[in-house]
C-alpha cells in the first residue's frame, strides 16, 4: 500500500462542514488577512476562523494505515471582549461533537479515501488580547484532531 497524506483531506473536509454554518465563516490560512478585512468591510463587529496550521502521526499496521491529524482552529473577533471568542470555541466544539458534524466529516473523508475512526477537540484556549491602531483584537484556538484510517484503493 502507499501511503496517502491526508492533510488535504482533512483541511478540506473541516473547511465543507464548517462552511456555511451562519455562526461564523472560516478561512483557508491562505487567505491574506486584507482579503479577510475587505470580506468584512461592512461590518463593524464580526468573527471569523482560521483554518490553520497541521501536523500528521502515521501508524501503519499490518492490516491499515491510520492517521492522527491534529489542525489548529483559530478564531478571531474585533468584539472587545473575550465572550464571542468563547462563545465560537464552544460553538465549533458542539458542532464537532454531534452527529451533524459526525456525518459531514465521515462523507467528505470517504470521498477522498479515508475513514473517521474519532474526532478530539484539545487544548482550547483563548489568547490575550491585542492592541493595534485598528482597536482590540480578541482571538482563541482549539486543536482539532482527526483519527482517521487510510482506505485501501
Amino acid at each position: 500500500m502507499n501511503y496517502k497524506a491526508p492533510f488535504y483531506a482533512v483541511s478540506l473536509s473541516l473547511y465543507k462542514a464548517l462552511s456555511g454554518k451562519k455562526d461564523m465563516e472560516w478561512f483557508d490560512a491562505s487567505v491574506p488577512v486584507f482579503e479577510i478585512e475587505d470580506y468584512f468591510r461592512h461590518q463593524a463587529e464580526f468573527d471569523y476562523g482560521i483554518i490553520g496550521a497541521a501536523k500528521a502521526d502515521c501508524r501503519p499496521n499490518d492490516d491499515v494505515v491510520l492517521w492522527a491529524v491534529s489542525t489548529d482552529m483559530e478564531v478571531y473577533s474585533n468584539y472587545k471582549g473575550r465572550k464571542r471568542i468563547a462563545e465560537r470555541l464552544e460553538t465549533l466544539l458542539n458542532f464537532l461533537s454531534s452527529q451533524e458534524g459526525w456525518d459531514t466529516l465521515q462523507d467528505i473523508l470517504q470521498a477522498n479515501g479515508f475513514h473517521l475512526w474519532r474526532v478530539t477537540v484539545n487544548n482550547m484556549r483563548i489568547n490575550l488580547p491585542v492592541y493595534s491602531e485598528k482597536g482590540i483584537w480578541q482571538s482563541g484556538a482549539a486543536s482539532v484532531v482527526l483519527e482517521i484510517a487510510q482506505l485501501e484503493k
